[in-house]
């Protein structure tokens, strides 16, 4: 399927995945564009902050890369920072990715920095949930949270505020009983508040070293939850 070609996935047809009709009581119609493959692959969901520092950068990075060793397909939301550094960790290694957008799939653009890197053939997949031609809208990158999650096996939450997307997707993946697993800076301010938040309420498993991620991936592959072990992720 070339990048230019859409297509339309509703509950009833072979093609839609499974886990979001587990996932979401009312599942939405897909438009999608892209690697279909990939709806049947193993994923794991990275999320993080559009003005994300350097720190988080380089763990966005890393973790799309390992994600993307250990044959999982990375699902993010396509925003600048964590997001699209997470997919080009993965696409670099590689891997494969999922975009899901807060626009309808005719507002899909591949940015400079992943085009020479994604092949809708075989590594990247576009999906919305809403109509083609939506617009952004802060209740759109909100509410596509659901879907991030929901295709995915667990989720990696690389820096949260205490309020926003970020943490909305994590307490999503703890709404729906799926692994989620959040760094433990070593140096904290306002815009990493949403991951102490996180690992302070015991929500999260906190991540710290290579062989933790390892860990979560292994447990989120596993389909069981987080048995409240402290994982504390340093840039390697």
């Amino acid at each position: 399927m070339a990048m230019n070609d859409i297509i339309t996935l509703t509950s009833a047809v072979a093609e839609y995945p499974q886990r979001i009709c587990v996932a979401m009581p009312d599942p939405p119609t897909l438009g999608a564009s892209g690697c279909l493959d990939l709806l049947e692959r193993d994923a794991i969901g990275i999320c993080g902050s559009r003005n994300a520092s350097d720190e988080a950068l380089r763990y966005a990075y890393r973790f799309g890369k390992t994600c993307a060793e250990n044959g999982f397909v990375v699902v993010s939301g396509h925003a600048r920072g964590v997001d699209r550094e997470a997919q080009r960790g993965a696409l670099e290694s590689g891997g494969k990715t999922i975009a899901v957008l807060p626009e309808g799939i005719n507002g899909l653009h591949i940015v400079r920095d992943l085009q020479q890197l994604v092949d809708p053939e075989s590594n990247f997949l576009a999906v919305s949930m809403y109509e083609a031609n939506a617009s952004w809208a802060t209740w759109r990158a909100m509410e596509r949270n659901k879907l991030i999650v929901g295709l995915s096996l667990g989720l990696l939450v690389v820096e949260a505020r205490e309020t926003g997307g970020t943490i909305n997707a994590a307490y999503e993946c703890a709404r729906q009983g799926k692994p989620l697993a959040a760094v433990k800076f070593v140096h904290e301010d306002a815009s990493r508040a949403g991951n102490r938040e996180l690992l302070l309420q015991d929500k999260a498993v906190p991540l710290e070293s290579r062989e933790d991620l390892l860990g979560v991936l292994n447990m989120a592959a596993q389909g069981n939850r987080p048995l409240g072990s402290q994982i504390p992720f340093t840039v390697v």
